[in-house]
């Protein structure tokens, strides 16, 4: 059987990754470490995250992100379009799109991202830990909403 040759691609990407998964003396993790088991999830309701200034304070405009999976420290999210984030950031995350969560709003930081031109993928750490799963809603719309147009964020919530 002949050996096969191959020549890369060209490609051209706009990509950009950051992480705070790094041991004590400043080493790479190969593994992943968790404190808490992931939930993945398949088709549930989006939720509006809003930044955090340095005082912990909204600001900017809400976009929705979609739950890739979530724990009772964190979740993984994905939101489409290119938004200016950082490691270590501060975010709200409006949860009245899942009642079980049991709180309007919950503040989390941000741990790591990967964003290309299209999308931000993200996972955050929630600022206490759930007490447990809720049971997320299930998506029922078929156009995304803007959630800066939605009745709560016009009164200033």
């Amino acid at each position: 059987m002949p050996i096969m040759e191959t020549t890369p691609l060209s490609a051209k990407a706009a990509f950009k990754s950051a992480t705070h998964l790094q041991a004590e003396d400043n080493t790479c993790l190969h593994e992943e470490h968790r404190l808490y088991a992931r939930r993945s999830v398949e088709s549930c309701r989006p939720v509006a995250i809003r930044r955090l200034d340095a005082d912990r304070q909204p600001c900017g405009l809400w976009f929705l992100s979609d739950i890739m999976d979530v724990s009772e420290g964190g979740m993984c999210l994905l939101a489409s379009d290119d938004h200016a984030v950082e490691v270590g950031q501060w975010l709200l995350i409006d949860l009245r799109n899942h009642p079980s969560f049991g709180q309007l709003r919950i503040k989390a930081q941000l741990r790591w991202f990967v964003m290309a031109h299209f999308a931000l993928i993200f996972g955050v750490a929630f600022e206490a830990p759930l007490a447990k799963i809720p049971n997320l809603a299930v998506e029922r719309r078929s156009i995304r909403r803007d959630p800066n147009l939605e009745e709560w964020a016009l009164n200033g919530d």
